[in-house]
């Protein structure tokens, strides 16, 4: 399982099969006006979960893209495989928050 918040408070949940986007409401966002949009859960093949699982994990192995504490526009990953769990908080702008954001967009919306 793969839980990510985005730059903007914005949740996903990546199973092996499923896609969650739990986006943040104007009333919870730190502008008091960001809406994330509408809630969608939907089917993911395993083909596309693998490239999601290995973006995430190049992400966190690549601990140059890591800060230490949580600020806006930054990125935090929680990554559970069986009882071993690794997490990571990526830089606002790196190359992994980016590229990770882009392929969640692209998978939520298509």
């Amino acid at each position: 399982m793969i839980d990510y918040g985005d730059g903007n408070g914005n949740q996903y949940i990546i199973e092996q099969d499923t896609i969650e986007y739990n986006p943040i409401k104007p009333k919870f966002s730190s502008s008091g006006i960001y809406d994330g949009g509408d809630y969608v859960k939907k089917k993911i093949t395993q083909q596309q979960y693998n490239k999601i699982a290995s973006i995430f994990n190049e992400a966190i192995a690549n601990e140059a893209s890591h800060i230490k504490n949580r600020v806006k526009l930054s990125g935090v990953i929680t990554m559970q495989e069986g009882k071993v769990v690794k997490s990571c908080i990526l830089s606002p702008n790196s190359e992994e928050l980016n590229e990770i954001e882009k392929i969640l967009k692209v998978i939520i919306k298509n």
